[in-house]
């Protein structure tokens, strides 16, 4: 597909280069965007965590409790979805084993 000024579109691109990989690359971009997102969610997760705490102890005068309060919350649902992505891979793994 190309654009007004002769150029092929960066998006088809993309897919004609995914498109010609071998199976064995794309598992492997698969995987890798799967931990990439895994290390993005826990930081998300613990950032978010952090800024309710700072903002709950500004309003109600009690820092640092809900700064802790929230940090730790923050870490437990950002492992608890690199558990969930962990997990679901590994299934898929064992399911493609199995056939």
């Amino acid at each position: 597909m190309l654009c007004n000024s002769g150029f092929a579109a960066p998006y088809t691109l993309l897919f004609d280069n995914y498109m010609a990989l071998s199976e064995d690359k794309k598992e492997l971009l698969r995987i890798l965007g799967n931990v990439s997102s895994m290390g993005i969610s826990v930081a998300v997760a613990i950032a978010i965590g952090v800024a309710m705490g700072l903002q709950l102890d500004k309003w109600f005068n009690t820092a640092p409790w809900f700064f802790f309060i929230f940090l730790f919350f923050g870490i437990v649902a950002g492992f608890r979805n690199v558990y969930r992505v962990s997990s679901k891979e590994i299934h898929r793994d064992e399911a493609d084993h199995d056939k």
